[in-house]
């Protein structure tokens, strides 16, 4: 069954929004349901194992074909995105390039999916710096891929109101549309642009329209301005189910909630999570004592924080352990990056000779894997083939750490 404590909402890094791919409508919303699932555990464990009842569930799937998600699957193992496309002159320009997979495999067992990703995904995915807000719901609700394309493109920029110019030709990756496909624009607007603003505005919680720039009478550019759909257009029987009346008294009467914290509590977490941190709040010996001064303040925090019981002192001392724990990993991973980084600035500062010596080992040490054919075609401009060559220089040339700063200073930096 779904988790009931978990948010609705994926945060999706933009990297894969905006990635060039053809994904069919349900592929994707498989993509969104899987790392949704997966998103809590990514730096913790290496594969995640999902009921294939709770992801029909997530993705709004009600047939029992499960042939179809099986296909899906399999069609996601050998689907290959490269990211940033939106930002893809910066990226160019400093010679950063990513490809990945989507998943990097998946089994059935019974009723159960069991799936991994590679680990340049799972970096990616973790904890994203840059991310857009999809909500599972809404996701569900969509009938086209093109539609839940543009969705996921335009939601990351609602709160700025519009989105910005995409070069026609970059739209159309966006949107996974072969370069054959509906080349007239004339037909690309009525198949696939109408189509996919319509279910925009209908299924999700942003209304956009759609702006042209032309040149020479052709369109190279569109842009779309997004604004908040009302409150009462955008809920339907589903979404209203997870807005119980009674909760909504005692949070704004109580608890002292704004109708806008309303909104977005209402919006973000399921009704039974709510009704949890309601009661975890009541039967607590502040709030008997009346010692909290800021119940809305207090009441939000508990939701993004999962405030917990503490009257078991050691289930609390387990889920403190496992937080440390998952913190010390992930900065352990953030001082890796950092390492590799200054690594690859300590190789470049080598002499020639130095540098050609290295490089042949380098080569000899990569040939043997799957990375030679893209050494040899792109160099070290490559982020993967860059990742390989720290791995070389941590093995073949351990001395270049000792010139780097130690994990204790580096740690104390950046405070902690």
């Amino acid at each position: 069954m779904l988790e009931q404590n978990k948010t609705l909402e994926l945060k999706k890094h933009v990297a894969t929004i905006h990635s060039s791919n053809k994904l069919s409508l349900l592929q994707r919303k498989i993509a969104n349901a899987l790392l949704y699932n997966a998103y809590d555990d990514l730096l913790i464990k290496e594969e995640y194992q999902i009921h294939i009842g709770s992801l029909c569930k997530l993705i709004g799937y009600d047939s029992n074909d499960h042939k179809s998600i099986k296909k899906a699957l399999v069609n996601l193992l050998s689907t290959v995105i490269e990211w940033n496309l939106v930002d893809g002159s910066k990226v160019d320009m400093e010679g950063i390039w990513n490809a990945s997979s989507i998943i990097a495999d998946a089994s059935i067992e019974g009723a159960i999916c069991t799936y991994s990703y590679s680990n340049k995904m799972r970096k990616l995915l973790h904890r994203p710096e840059l991310y857009g807000r999809l909500n599972m719901l809404v996701q569900a609700k969509f009938q086209s891929s093109y539609g839940l394309a543009l969705y996921e493109n335009c939601i990351r920029y609602q709160n700025i109101g519009q989105t910005p110019w995409f070069d026609l030709a970059k739209f159309r990756q966006l949107m996974g549309i072969g370069e054959g496909k509906y080349k007239i624009f004339r037909d690309f607007k009525t198949r696939v642009l109408d189509k996919a603003i319509e279910e925009v505005n209908k299924y999700s919680p942003i209304t956009i329209d759609s702006q042209m720039r032309k040149q020479n009478r052709q369109v190279i550019a569109i842009q779309f301005l997004i604004k908040q759909a009302q409150e009462a257009m955008r809920l339907d029987k589903q979404e209203a189910a997870l807005l119980p009346t009674q909760q909504t008294e005692v949070l704004k009467l109580k608890f002292g909630l704004s109708k806008k914290q309303l909104d977005d509590v209402f919006s973000a977490y399921t009704a039974d999570y709510i009704a949890s941190k309601i009661t975890l709040i009541e039967n607590s010996a502040s709030f008997k004592a009346g010692k909290i001064n800021n119940l809305a303040k207090y009441f939000l925090s508990a939701l993004q924080e999962d405030y917990q019981p503490t009257q078991s002192s050691p289930s609390l001392n387990k889920v403190v352990v496992a937080k440390q724990k998952h913190e010390e990993q992930h900065r352990a991973e953030e001082y890796r990056r950092y390492q590799d980084k200054e690594l690859f600035k300590l190789f470049e500062q080598r002499d020639s000779s130095t540098k050609e010596i290295l490089l042949k080992k380098f080569q000899k040490f990569v040939s043997r894997g799957i990375y030679y054919d893209i050494y040899l075609r792109d160099g070290l401009t490559n982020v993967l083939v860059r990742d390989q060559l720290c791995l070389f220089l941590r093995h073949d040339d351990p001395e270049s750490l000792q010139g780097i700063m130690p994990y204790a200073e580096w740690a104390a930096g950046r405070g902690g």
